[in-house]
C-alpha cells in the first residue's frame, strides 16, 4: 500500500489514515498504523493538542487495533501509543487509560497486551520535574491516579484489581515499576502504602511464580526511595519478625533477604540506620551452625539441598549490597561477614563433605590433573548442584570488600592478607570456571590496591618512547641561570632521560611490614597455584591467571624470577597461535567470560612477557631468551594487527635486556637472538600492507636496536651494512607521512644514546638534520615537539661532532628563527640549545643580525625560567665566541627597558661577562648609569640588575662595592629599592666575603630597609645552595637576624623562606633549631617555622632527605595539631608539599596524619560569626580558608596517596563538599571527576547523593539585585556541575548498565537528575560537549 504523508501532516490526515485501519486486509492494516506513527513522529507538538474530536477518535482506533487478530498488527498499535500519548490533548489521558486498564481481549491469545500497552502509556505521559509546575503533568498524574492505580490495585470493596487476580503474569507488575519510576515524586503518601502493601502481599502469595516474585522485589526497591520512615520502619520490623518466625520457609526467607539486598542499594542511607537490627538476622542465615547442620544432613543420606544453597545466594548477595553500599554501618560486622564469605567460598558439598579444603594436601601435584578431563568436556554436567552459585556469590562479596575497605583500612590493617587472601588462593583449583575466575578477579584486585600506594613511574607502558620528553620533576625550578659550559653539560646530560631501560633492573626490596611484605610472603603459594592454572585448556582461567601475574609484577616491580621455571614456558606457549586455537571452542562450553578469546589471551601473554623483560634483570632472564625470541618471532607477522605490534614491543623489551648496558660481557652470547630480532622488526617496516600501528612500534623498536649497539661492547653486535640499511629505513620512514612522528621519535632515541665508539655518517646525519628543521614549519604541535628535540639530540651527540656543514647549519639556523618568533615555550628551550652549540663551531653562521633581531624581541617578553637558562647558554657561547658585540648593541638598542628589568638585566650582565673586552661597553658604563639616572627609574633597575648578575659571574674579581647597591636603597620599596636588593644579594653570592658581612651590618640597624635586606639575604642563600658556597661563619648571625625580623608583616614570607634555605644548607645544625621553632609558645615563630619547612621540601638534596627522614612525621604531627587555625593551614599545605615531593618520607604512617585532614574539611560552628553592615546582616566563616586547603590537600594527595586514604571517608567529605561554598565545590567537582577514573565502582554507590548535590547547585536561584559577579560565579558553577555530570553519565555508562541502574530500583535520584538535566539544560550541556570535545581534540593532536 503505497502513501504519501505530508511533511507537516494535519489533523485531517490522520482521518484519512484512521478509516484504513478498519480494512480487512491486516497487511493494510499494519501499513495504516505504520503510516500513523510516522505522522505521530514528523508532526508539530500541537497538532492535536486542540482537536478533541480527532484525538478521541485516534485513541479509539489504537485501542481496538490493540485487539486484532493479527500480531504484527497489535505490535505496530503497541508502537503508535507512545508518540500518540506525546501528541493528544491531555483531557484524555485518564478516558484513555481507563479504555486500557478495561480492555478484554477476545480476538488475541496474548494476555500481555493490555499491560504493555499501558506500559508504553505511562513511559510516554509528560514526567514532573522538581520546581516546575504544568498543568500536561498534572492531567498526567490524575490518569495515573484516578484510573490507573484504582484498576491495578482494586477499589475497597468492589472487584479486586489486576494486580490481585490469580494471572501469573509479571506484566502488571512492571507497569506498576514504571509509575513508581515515571511519577514517584507526585504519589501521595496513601497511594505509595497501598501499592507497597499490595506488592508485599503479592510477593508473599505462595501461588505466585518465580519471575514475578522477582519483580515485585524490583518494585519495592524502588517503592523504598518514597516511602515515609514510619512506613519503612515498619516495613522492616515486618521483614524482621517475618525473618525471626520458626516456622519461617526458605522461599518467604530467601525473598525478603533478596528485598533487603535490593534496598540497600536503592536506599542506603535510609536502610543503614536499620543495619544493626538487619545485619545480625542476615549473617544468621550465613552461620557455620546452619551450615553444619545442612552437612550433616547430607552425610545421613540426605541430598543437597537447592533450597539451602539459594537462601545463602541470596544472602551473600544481600551482604554484598550491604558491604557496598552501607559500608560504615557494616564496620561492626566485617569479622562475621569475611568469615562468612570464607565459610561459603569453600562450600561444595558434594566434593568437600570433610573437613573442607584446609586437609588437603598441598603438595598433591596431580590433584588439578583430574580436572582436565572436565576441561576437555567443557564443565560439570550437573544440574543439581547450585553450590557453586553460591560461591561464586561469595567471591563477589569478597571482591566488594577488598574494593571498598582495603585503601588505608583492611589492607594496612592485615586483615586481608591473613585471612582472605590465602583462602582466595586455595579456591584457585575450584572445579567451576565461573566461580574460578571470581577468585582470580578477587585476588587481582587485591593485589592492584597493594600497588596502589606505589608511585609510578614516567610511561611505564613504553618508557622509552618518550625519550624525546623529559618526566616532570616534583623539584622546585631553580633558576640557576648559572650559564656556561657547565650548565650545558648539565641540560644535555644523559641522566635527564632516566627511566628508559639503560640500567638492568634491581629486586627491590620488600618492606619488612606491611602489605607488600605480605604479597611477597604469599607470592610462592600463588605462583605455584597459577602454575597449575596456566597448563591448563580453558581460556578465560588462563588469562586471569596470566592477568593476575602481570599485577604482581607491576606492583613488585618485578620479583617473579625464581619462579621463571614454573611460568616461562606456559606463558611463552600461550603466546603461539597453535596453543589456542584447538581450545577456543571450549570458551562457550565453560560458559567463561565473554572478553575471553584466543587473541585477547595471546595479547595478554604478551603484555606479561614485556612487563616481565622490563622488570627483571638480564641476567634472570638469559636461560629463557632463545624460547622467548622463538616465540615472538613466531608471532609477529600475525594477521591481528593488535597481536604483531604488542609483539614488536615485546621484542623492543628483549632487545633492552639483552644488548649492554642491561647485558654487559654477555651481549655477544645473544648476537644470533639480535639478529633474528633485527631481521623481523625490518621485515615489519618495509611491509606496506602492515598496520600503521604495527610500523610505527617496529620503527620505534629499530632506534631502540641501534642505540644500544653502539658503545665498545655494544657496536660489534650489528654489522655495519645492517646499521647503514637501518639507517637508511629510518631515513626514508622519515620522508613519509605516515610514520614521520614514529621516525622522528626513533632517531630521537638513536641520537640520544649514540657513543662516540659509533660514528654516523655525515650524509645522513645532514639528511636527518635537514628533515628534521622542515618539521619545524608543520601545524603538528607533537610533531614539532618530537622534531626540536631529537635535531638537539642529533646535535649534541658525540656520535655526530663535525659532521654538520656551514650550508646545514645555515638550513637550521633559518628553521630555528621562526620557532623563536612564535615564543612557544615547548620548542623554544631545546632551540636555543642547539644554537648555542652551533655557536661554539660556526659563530659567524649562527650569530647573524636577523637571529639577533628574533633574541632582542624574545628577550621583551615573558620569559620562563626553563627557556631563560637555555638564552643564557647561548649568550655566553656568543660572548665567548667573540660574537657579543652585535647582540650587545641590539639588546642595549632594541630592548633596553622595555623588557622585564631582571631578565633583561640577566642577559646583558652574562653578555657583559662572557665578551670581556669584546662586548663594546664596560661595567663602569652601568655604574655610571646607576650613578647618573636616579630620576629614571627603569634604567636604574636595568643598570643595578646587569651589574648583580655581573657580579654573581665575576666573584672576587668584581670591583663594584656593595654601597653602590645599599645607596639604592629607600623607604618606598620601588622598583630601585627592590632591582637594588636583588641585585645586592646576586653580587652578594658572588663575593660572600667581602658583601655579606656589609649586609649583616646594615641588618643590625633599625629602620625600613630591613625588607629589601632580607631579599638580598634570599638571593644569597639561593645561590649558596645551588653552588656550595661556605656560609657558615656567618650563619648563625643570619638566623638570629630572621628570627628578629619575623614580627613585621611584609617580613614573616621572607623570613620563612630564609630560615627553609639555611636548613637546607646546613640541615644537622638547624633542622633541631626548626623542630623546637614549631613548638614555640610564640604563634608567629611557629607559624614562620611550618612555613620554613614547607619550602624545604621542593629540594633535592640527599643529605637534607638524609636528615629530614626521622623527624618529618613528627613535625608535621606537631603542626597539624597546633591550637591557631592559621598554622594549622599553614600546616595542610606543608603536608601537601610533602606528598608531592617527598612522599617516601612519610607514607609509612601517612594513614595517621589523613584523619587530620579529614577533621579540618568539616565545618566548625563555633568558626561562624554574624556581622552587622548597616541595615544587613553577613555571616562569616572564619574556619572557610583552612576548609579550602583541607579540600585542596585531599585533591593533590590524590595523586600520590590515594592508597592510604580510606574511599568511603574521603567520598563522605566530598558530598558534604558538594554542598559547601563554591571554591569548596569547584574543588569537590574536580576530585569527583578523578574518583571517576580512581574508583568508579565507589562513585557509582555514590550517584544519588551526587546527584541531589547537582541538583541544588543548578536550581539555585539569584536574587534580581545579584550583581556581575556572582551572575558569573554561579554560571561557573553551573558549568562545573554539567561538566561533572556529563563526565559521569558518559563514562560510567556502561558500569550502570552491568549494575543494573535503575531497572533493579537503584540510583533512581540520579536517573532522575540525568534526565532533568538532559531536559532542561539541553543548550549548556551541548556546549559543555562541544568544550570537552576541542580540549579532547587538542589533547589528542598534542600527543598523537
Amino acid at each position: 500500500m503505497a502513501s504519501t504523508i505530508p511533511t507537516n501532516p494535519s489533523p485531517q490526515t490522520l482521518n484519512i489514515l484512521l478509516q484504513k485501519i478498519g480494512d480487512p486486509d491486516p497487511d493494510f492494516r499494519f501499513m495504516a498504523l505504520n503510516d500513523i506513527l510516522t505522522v505521530f513522529n514528523i508532526a508539530r507538538t500541537d497538532f492535536l493538542t486542540h482537536d478533541y474530536n480527532t484525538s478521541a477518535r485516534t485513541v479509539d482506533a489504537i485501542v481496538k487495533a490493540l485487539d486484532d487478530t493479527n500480531g504484527e498488527v497489535q505490535g505496530q498499535a503497541i508502537k503508535c501509543i507512545g508518540p500518540m500519548v506525546q501528541k493528544i490533548t491531555d483531557q484524555l489521558y485518564i478516558p484513555m487509560m481507563e479504555k486500557l486498564a478495561t480492555l478484554k481481549l477476545k480476538n488475541s491469545q496474548d494476555t500481555s497486551i493490555p499491560s504493555l500497552a499501558m506500559r508504553a502509556m505511562v513511559a510516554a505521559l509528560p514526567r514532573p520535574v522538581p520546581g516546575v509546575s504544568n498543568n500536561q503533568v498534572l492531567e498526567a498524574y490524575s490518569a495515573i491516579s484516578k484510573a490507573l492505580i484504582p484498576r491495578l490495585i482494586g477499589r475497597s470493596g468492589s472487584t479486586p484489581g489486576l494486580l490481585a487476580t490469580e494471572n501469573e503474569s509479571s506484566d502488571y507488575v512492571d507497569v506498576l515499576i514504571e509509575v513508581v519510576k515515571s511519577f514517584g515524586p507526585m504519589l501521595q503518601i496513601y497511594e505509595i502504602e497501598v501499592i507497597h502493601n499490595s506488592i508485599v502481599t503479592l510477593m508473599e502469595n505462595e501461588k505466585g511464580n518465580s519471575v514475578l516474585k522477582k519483580r515485585a522485589v524490583v518494585a519495592i526497591s524502588m517503592l523504598a526511595h518514597y516511602l515515609a520512615d514510619d512506613h519503612l520502619a515498619q516495613f522492616i520490623k515486618r521483614a524482621i519478625h517475618v525473618l525471626n518466625h520458626p516456622s519461617l520457609t526458605g522461599v518467604t526467607r530467601r525473598l525478603y533477604i533478596t528485598v533487603l539486598g535490593s534496598m540497600a542499594r536503592s536506599v542506603p542511607q535510609r536502610l543503614g540506620k536499620h543495619l544493626p537490627e538487619l545485619a545480625p538476622i542476615l549473617l544468621r542465615a550465613l552461620s557455620e551452625e546452619e551450615l553444619e547442620a545442612q552437612l550433616e544432613e547430607i552425610s545421613e543420606g540426605g541430598e543437597a539441598s537447592l533450597e539451602f544453597s539459594e537462601v545463602r545466594e541470596a544472602a551473600l548477595v544481600a551482604l554484598e549490597a550491604f558491604l557496598a553500599s552501607c559500608p560504615n554501618q557494616m564496620r561492626p560486622y566485617t569479622d562475621e561477614s569475611i568469615e562468612a564469605c570464607l565459610r561459603y567460598l569453600r562450600f561444595d558439598p558434594n566434593y568437600a563433605l570433610d573437613d573442607d579444603e584446609d586437609m588437603k594436601d598441598e603438595e598433591e601435584d596431580d590433584g588439578f590433573d583430574d580436572d582436565d578431563e572436565i576441561e576437555a568436556d567443557g564443565g560439570f554436567d550437573d544440574d543439581d548442584d547450585a553450590s557453586w552459585k553460591t560461591r561464586r556469590c561469595a567471591a563477589k562479596a569478597l571482591h566488594t570488600l577488598i574494593s571498598t575497605r582495603s585503601s588505608g583500612d583492611l589492607l594496612d590493617s592485615g586483615v586481608l592478607y591473613t585471612k582472605v587472601a590465602p583462602a582466595l588462593v586455595k579456591r584457585f583449583d575450584e572445579r567451576e570456571e565461573n566461580v574460578r575466575l571470581e577468585v582470580l578477579s578477587a585476588m587481582a584486585l587485591l593485589v592492584r590496591k597493594t600497588g596502589e600506594g606505589i608511585i609510578p613511574e614516567f610511561s611505564l607502558e613504553s618508557p622509552s618512547e618518550f625519550v624525546h620528553q623529559q618526566p616532570p620533576s616534583r623539584k622546585r625550578r631553580r633558576q640557576s641561570s648559572a650559564g656556561g659550559a657547565s650548565a650545558l653539560a648539565n641540560m644535555i646530560a644523559p641522566a635527564s632521560l632516566a627511566g628508559t631501560g639503560l640500567a638492568s633492573p634491581t629486586l627491590e626490596k620488600v618492606p619488612a611490614t606491611g602489605p607488600r611484605a605480605d604479597l611477597a610472603a604469599l607470592t610462592p603459594s600463588i605462583i605455584k597455584s597459577l602454575a597449575k592454572l596456566l597448563k591448563g585448556k580453558l581460556i578465560p582461567t588462563k588469562q586471569a591467571s596470566i592477568n593476575l601475574l602481570d599485577d604482581i609484577i607491576t606492583v613488585q616491580k618485578g620479583g617473579l624470577g625464581q619462579y621463571f621455571d614454573q611460568i616461562f614456558g606456559p606463558i611463552i606457549e600461550a603466546i603461539k597461535p597453535s596453543s589456542v586455537a584447538s581450545t577456543s571452542a571450549s570458551l562457550t562450553s565453560a560458559g567463561g567470560s565473554a572478553s575471553a578469546t584466543a587473541t585477547t589471551l595471546r595479547i595478554a601473554a604478551l603484555r606479561l612477557t614485556s612487563d616481565i623483560v622490563k622488570n627483571h634483570s638480564s641476567a634472570v632472564l638469559q636461560p629463557h631468551l632463545p624460547n622467548l625470541v622463538t616465540g615472538l618471532v613466531s608471532v609477529a607477522h600475525d594477521r591481528f594487527y593488535k597481536i604483531s605490534s604488542e609483539a614488536i614491543q615485546t621484542a623492543e623489551e628483549v632487545v633492552k635486556a639483552i644488548t649492554p648496558p642491561r647485558s654487559r660481557l654477555t651481549a655477544q652470547k645473544f648476537k644470533g637472538e639480535l639478529q633474528k630480532l633485527y631481521d623481523v622488526i625490518i621485515d615489519r617496516i618495509r611491509d606496506n600492507d602492515a598496520d600503521a600501528e604495527v610500523r610505527q612500534k617496529a620503527i620505534h623498536a629499530l632506534g631502540t636496536l641501534l642505540a644500544r649497539t653502539t658503545g665498545n661492547e655494544g657496536s660489534g653486535l650489528l654489522s655495519e651494512d645492517k646499521r647503514k640499511a637501518a639507517l637508511g629505513f629510518l631515513l626514508e620512514r622519515l620522508r613519509n607521512e605516515t610514520t614521520r612522528i614514529a621516525a622522528v621519535r626513533a632517531i630521537d632515541t638513536v641520537a640520544a644514546y649514540s657513543l662516540g665508539s659509533v660514528q654516523l655518517e655525515p650524509e645522513w646525519i645532514r639528511q636527518v638534520a635537514h628533515e628534521l628543521a622542515a618539521q619545524l614549519r608543520k601545524a603538528n604541535r607533537a610533531l614539532r615537539g618530537s622534531s626540536i628535540v631529537a635535531l638537539k639530540h642529533l646535535i649534541l651527540s658525540p656520535s655526530t661532532k663535525g659532521t654538520l656543514d656551514p650550508d646545514s647549519a645555515q638550513a637550521i639556523v633559518n628553521a630555528l628563527i621562526p620557532v623563536i618568533t612564535s615564543n612557544d615555550a615547548q620548542l623554544l628551550a631545546p632551540g636555543l640549545l642547539i644554537l648555542a652549540h652551533l655557536t661554539q663551531e660556526m659563530p659567524q653562521v649562527v650569530i647573524t643580525p636577523q637571529l639577533v633581531t628574533v633574541i632582542c624581541g624574545l628577550v621583551k617578553t615573558t620569559v620562563p625560567g626553563t627557556v631563560l637558562d637555555s638564552l643564557l647558554i647561548l649568550v655566553t657561547n656568543a660572548g665567548q665566541a667573540g660574537q657579543g658585540k652585535s647582540l650587545m648593541q641590539g639588546l642595549l638598542r632594541d630592548v633596553g627597558v622595555a623588557g622585564d628589568p631582571s631578565v633583561v638585566g640577566k642577559v646583558i650582565g652574562t653578555l657583559l661577562v662572557a665578551s670581556g673586552d669584546s662586548a663594546g661597553v664596560q661595567l663602569d658604563n652601568f655604574v655610571s648609569e646607576v650613578k647618573n639616572n636616579t630620576q629614571d627609574q627603569a634604567r636604574a633597575s636595568l643598570a643595578l640588575a646587569v651589574i648583580g648578575e655581573a657580579g654573581l659571574r665575576l666573584g672576587a674579581s668584581f670591583p663594584v662595592p656593595p654601597e653602590l647597591f645599599l645607596n639604592q636603597f629607600s623607604n618606598e620599596y620601588d622598583k630601585v629599592s627592590l632591582a637594588a636588593a636583588v641585585a645586592l644579594g646576586r653580587a652578594g653570592a658572588g663575593n660572600v666575603s667581602v658583601y655579606l658581612p656589609v649586609i649583616l651590618q646594615a641588618m643590625g640597624k633599625k629602620g625600613n630597609t630591613q625588607y629589601l635586606l632580607l631579599q638580598s639575604i634570599k638571593e644569597i642563600l639561593q645561590q649558596a645552595a645551588l653552588s656550595s658556597t661556605d656560609i657558615s661563619r656567618y650563619s648563625g648571625t643570619i638566623w638570629d637576624h630572621i628570627l628578629a625580623l619575623t614580627d613585621a608583616e611584609d617580613n614573616k614570607a621572607v623570613c620563612a623562606e630564609c630560615a627553609g634555605r639555611m636548613v637546607i644548607i646546613d640541615p644537622k645544625t638547624y633542622m633541631p633549631k626548626l623542630e623546637a621553632l614549631l613548638k614555640d609558645k610564640s604563634p608567629v615563630l611557629r607559624a614562620t617555622a611550618v612555613q620554613a619547612l614547607r619550602y624545604t621540601l621542593p629540594d633535592d638534596n640527599e643529605a637534607f632527605d638524609a636528615v629530614l627522614r626521622s623527624s618529618l612525621f613528627d613535625m608535621l604531627k606537631t603542626v597539624l595539631e597546633d591550637p591557631e587555625l592559621e598554622i594549622r593551614r599553614h600546616a595542610l599545605s606543608t603536608l601537601n608539599s610533602a606528598a608531592h615531593n617527598k612522599p617516601e618520607l612519610i607514607m609509612g604512617r601517612f594513614n595517621q596524619l589523613i584523619p587530620y585532614v579529614m577533621k579540618e574539611t568539616v565545618i566548625n560552628p563555633d568558626l561562624i560569626r554574624e556581622v552587622t553592615l548597616g541595615p544587613y546582616k553577613h555571616k562569616i566563616d572564619d574556619g572557610l580558608e583552612v576548609r579550602k586547603v583541607a579540600y585542596e590537600t585531599l585533591y593533590a594527595l590524590m595523586e600520590t596517596a590515594f592508597s592510604r586514604i580510606s574511599i568511603i571517608d574521603l567520598y563522605d567529605r566530598i558530598i558534604a563538599g558538594l554542598s559547601d561554598e563554591h571554591d569548596i565545590r569547584a574543588l569537590c567537582n574536580l576530585i569527583v571527576s578523578k574518583l571517576v577514573y580512581l574508583d568508579s565502582a565507589e562513585t557509582i554507590r555514590r550517584l544519588d547523593p551526587i546527584a541531589a548535590a547537582f541538583r541544588a547547585t543548578l536550581s539555585t536561584k539569584l536574587k534580581n539585585t545579584a550583581v556581575k559577579q556572582e551572575i558569573e560565579k554561579q554560571a561557573e558553577a553551573n558549568r562545573a556541575v554539567l561538566r561533572v555530570t556529563l563526565l559521569l553519565g558518559d563514562k560510567l555508562k556502561s558500569e550502570l548498565a552491568t549494575a543494573g541502574g535503575a531497572a533493579t530500583g537503584g540510583h533512581e535520584v540520579w536517573t532522575s537528575y540525568w534526565d532533568w538535566v538532559n531536559k532542561d539544560f539541553n543548550e549548556q550541556l551541548k556546549a559543555v560537549r562541544e568544550e570537552i570535545k576541542s580540549l579532547s581534540w587538542n589533547t589528542i593532536s598534542a600527543s598523537s
